[in-house]
């Protein structure tokens, strides 16, 4: 039989046959084509952490007939390429007299100009792969809107990187755990969260394509234990949230808000992003100094064999102890990462120095730079 999934599907396509982990040989993919409806349902990754989505296929696909199994998960992550971008996917299912099944299809390799046969034997369906079918159908679920999950992604980007991002409904309230330190921060007032999660980078990564993927105005949510799962008319995918109950169980940390200076934070940002693009040592330790003394400012990269000190324009300054000296240390990724509504308030944006509640063994205060407003 001749199967064609339309090139308009290749972006749902890849992202069902993102959780497929090639460095693993047992990682198959499961196929299940449905005659009566006219449709290739394919099932990816190592249950209960799994994706999928049935795809209607296009009208040219000829003789097709119920048919399932399994098959290599590289051979069908690998599928869209072999297809120029408005190309079909478009591939033929074997089944010999001996009841073998293969998946075979035609390479057209544009650099070559050559056609490659790729083959692929298939083997006997993955029953786990139906069982998570199954469940994935049965699973209760939450029903948001697509734009409330647009905001919750939104808002988990602007506290990355992190590890683990809580979304409590109940408390309307945003838990972070970021170096294994859990830290609260407060959820803007408009938005009003109808369901509780957990989110981890990958998960808001992926999420955020999901969003971009669907034609539908609703999303499902089911978070069970140590995975989550979120379904749209086009896909369900489960996701892993390993370390969960631990981090429920961790207090958040306390801080004490010991100043704040107005400063210039797009000259900030612009020392940070140019040591940081164009010096890899830097870079890779995400690390720099800022220090404080009264009305004056300056940002620091310590390390061999640099030593850069630049200085930051202060126009205000507010500390308990005046003309105080203070080095803070901060991440890079992190600095970069905030964002500020009104850029024509860049010049004079208020920088809020937190500093944690309990004692640090640590020469210099840590602390962290707080909501940039």
């Amino acid at each position: 039989m001749k199967i064609k999934i339309p090139s308009n599907k290749k972006a749902l396509f890849e992202s069902i046959t993102e959780v497929i982990d090639t460095r693993y040989f047992d990682n198959l993919a499961t196929v299940l084509i449905n005659k009566k409806e006219e449709s290739i349902t394919i099932i990816a990754g190592k249950p209960p952490l799994c994706s999928h989505s049935k795809f209607t296929l296009d009208k040219s696909s000829s003789h097709v007939k119920d048919t399932q199994f399994s098959i290599d998960g590289s051979f069908i992550k690998q599928l869209p390429n072999y297809f120029s971008k408005d190309e079909d996917i478009e591939f033929s299912v074997h089944t010999s007299f001996s009841n073998a099944t293969s998946v075979e299809l035609i390479h057209k390799d544009t650099k070559s100009s050559e056609n490659a046969l790729r083959r692929c034997e298939c083997v006997d369906v993955y029953e786990a792969h139906l069982a998570y079918l199954k469940e994935s159908a049965q699973r209760p679920t939450s029903t948001v809107s697509k734009a409330t999950i647009e905001r919750v992604i939104y808002e988990a980007k602007q506290n990355m990187p992190l590890e683990l991002c809580e979304m409590n409904a109940e408390k309307q309230y945003c838990r972070v755990q970021r170096d294994g330190n859990v830290e609260e921060v407060h959820l803007p007032d408009n938005l009003n969260l109808p369901v509780s999660m957990v989110l981890t980078e990958e998960i808001i990564r992926e999420v955020d394509n999901v969003c971009k993927a669907t034609e539908g105005d609703e999303i499902e949510v089911a978070q069970q234990g140590e995975s989550i799962t979120f379904k749209t008319p086009e896909v369900t995918v489960t996701y892993s949230l390993a370390g969960v109950e631990e981090f429920y169980a961790k207090k958040p940390l306390k801080f004490i808000n010991e100043k704040h200076v107005v400063v210039d934070l797009l000259a900030l940002k612009n020392e940070v992003r140019h040591c940081s693009a164009e010096y890899k040592t830097i870079k890779k330790s995400d690390n720099a100094l800022l220090y404080l003394s009264g009305d004056k400012a300056a940002i620091a990269f310590i390390m061999p064999p640099f030593e850069f000190v630049h200085p930051i324009a202060v126009t205000q300054t507010c500390s308990e102890t005046k003309n105080s000296e203070s080095l803070y240390r901060f991440s890079l990724k992190a600095l970069l990462g905030i964002n500020i509504s009104d850029l024509t308030q860049a010049e004079s944006t208020r920088l809020d120095i937190l500093k944690y509640s309990r004692i640090q063994p640590r020469s210099a205060p840590l602390a962290k730079l707080g909501r940039i407003a």
